[in-house]
């Protein structure tokens, strides 16, 4: 039993913050559909200027005061790595998690281990000598202790919406010493939700689309409405079904997602087999359901959407191309 509740805690920050590479079928199911995926380019290290002191709250509630650029940096995190390496920080990074897989410079570097607390090697991170180490979950918060008990300047930032992620992007610039290429990807970011946000702005709200998105399947997890996966769907003009239950991620029966009857369901890749439409449309009473008869089941890329990076605005675009496909030819 405890290892099972342990599981069901940490389940949404693996799944959300640092989730493993998908493992997909090679070929797939007939009925769902993949979205077009366009990555940003990757942008590479520029000269670092020295800092002022920055001073800070992070996402444990810890007052943080660096008093310098970091040049050794460690992420814990897919979403930090995937920030440093967008702001051009990419060649202050020296180390990253098993999970960190893009860009793919970031795979030559060395890794400390996985995602939890009890996974990664704090031995590890010591002797890479960083000057910084950025953690990616409040799940992480023992790793983090430990290394500022060690002397080594730690904490974390787990953005819990858009906004938090573009605030996240300005402070890692401060940090790194590339606040103006930080503000360039920030405004980029901010300039794609804004299209999406205008192109579906006009759709009234008895008209937009339900959508059932799957964040787990055993025990079936959905996102309510404060999640980044919440947002996205609002953004995207498409009503959450689950957008007003307390949970963040709600266990889930059957029976609450026939009542509704989706017309949309979504899921991460990171399902592997079990987020086809065979699969779904064989569980026991989703037979009837409008997304199985009208094959409106779709898979996005679970190593995007599971992580708080300015890539995340792929799946946003994503989202608004499925369930409005004549707005966002």
């Amino acid at each position: 039993m405890f290892r099972k509740t342990l599981f069901l805690t940490l389940l949404p920050a693996l799944l959300l913050a640092s989730c493993a590479p998908a493992t997909l079928a090679a070929e797939p199911a007939p009925a769902v559909t993949e979205a077009p995926e366009t990555e940003p380019a990757v942008k590479m290290a520029t000269e670092v200027p020295l800092s002022e002191e920055i001073t800070f709250t992070d996402d444990l509630g810890n007052a943080v005061v660096l008093t310098g650029t970091a040049q050794r940096i460690v992420s814990l995190a897919p979403s930090i790595t995937e920030i440093l390496f967008e702001i051009g920080a990419g060649a202050q990074v020296v180390g990253r998690t098993d999970y960190c897989d893009y860009p793919e410079e970031a795979k030559a570097l060395p890794s400390i281990g996985g995602f939890s607390s009890e996974s990664i090697s704090v031995e590890t991170i010591i002797s890479l000598e960083p000057d910084l180490v950025i953690g990616g979950s409040t799940y992480q918060a023992e790793v983090i202790k430990a290394l500022q008990d060690a002397g080594i300047p730690a904490f974390v930032s787990q953005p819990a919406n858009l906004s938090k992620i573009e605030d996240s992007l300005s402070l890692f610039g401060k940090i790194t010493g590339h606040v103006d290429e930080a503000a360039t990807v920030a405004n980029e970011m901010h300039a794609r939700i804004d299209a999406v946000r205008a192109a579906v702005s006009t759709i009234p709200t008895d008209q937009r689309p339900t959508v059932f998105y799957e964040v787990w399947h055993e025990p079936l997890m959905s996102s309510n409405g404060s999640t980044v996966v919440g947002e996205l769907i609002d953004l995207a003009g498409g009503v959450n079904i689950f957008a007003d239950l307390p949970d963040e991620y709600p266990t889930i029966s059957v029976e609450q997602i026939v009542e509704v009857d989706p017309q949309f369901i979504i899921g991460p890749s990171s399902h592997g087999d079990q987020m086809t439409a065979e699969v779904i449309g064989a569980r026991e009473g989703w037979g009837s359901l409008s997304a199985v008869k009208n094959n409106a089941i779709y898979i996005v890329d679970g190593n995007i959407v599971s992580h708080s990076s300015p890539r995340i605005v792929i799946v946003l675009e994503e989202f608004a191309k499925i369930l409005h496909p004549d707005l966002f030819k």
